[in-house]
């Protein structure tokens, strides 16, 4: 293995050792080097680009080389234990359940900062008038409505409005675009999500 290239990638391996805690065996029965010179020598004729007999021969070389390093590295795949299919998929419903769940972490936040202000404002009162404190702290609840099926809304100024709900302010959808969209890949209560662009409220045709 050239010096350089080894030197750079012990060093990758030594600080993910410190940082993680995970010692990635650095051996050669798992280093596999593959050349450059087979791609280059690839794209040279896809060109049309002539050699001498000189370059053809490195070239004929260094592919050598590349297809015995190819063979070694199958080899060593075939012995290595399978990986669970089921932990991937973990992570990615573990990622996507974060994603769904920032909207509703935002929408408690803010909940919890108007009944904070809100109690601030009825302590003011009670201050000032003690009379008032039998009628408790007002405080604003938020009610889930879970939908029958997923659907996908306009969010667009035009297709929606801001209406007051006693004191609160929330957001009517006046455009309903897919009722029911059971369109896959798409994180709900997401804006813009790039997946929609494949829901048949997008095509034209429909």
């Amino acid at each position: 293995m050239p010096g350089t290239t080894k030197k750079l990638l012990q060093g990758l391996l030594n600080k993910h050792r410190e940082e993680q805690n995970v010692d990635v065996p650095f051996t050669k029965e798992n280093t596999f080097l593959f050349d450059s010179e087979p791609f280059r020598y690839l794209a040279l004729r896809k060109n049309g680009i002539q050699l001498d007999n000189e370059q053809t021969l490195s070239y004929i070389k260094s592919w050598d080389h590349s297809v015995k390093e190819c063979t070694r590295l199958m080899a060593y795949i075939v012995t290595r234990p399978l990986h669970g299919i089921s932990k991937t998929l973990s992570l990615n419903e573990a990622e996507q359940l974060i994603r769904k769940l920032s909207r509703p972490i935002a929408e408690t936040a803010r909940l919890i900062e108007e009944n904070i202000q809100l109690a601030k404002e009825c302590k003011e009162k009670v201050l000032s008038n003690s009379v008032i404190v039998s009628q408790g702290i007002p405080q604003n609840n938020a009610e889930v409505k879970r939908l029958r099926h997923p659907r996908t809304v306009c969010a667009d100024k035009k297709c929606c409005r801001v209406i007051q709900d006693g004191n609160q302010q929330k957001l009517e959808y006046l455009s309903i675009c897919h009722d029911v969209c059971y369109l896959k890949g798409v994180v709900q209560e997401k804006l813009s999500d790039p997946e929609l662009e494949y829901c048949e409220a997008m095509d034209p045709d429909t």
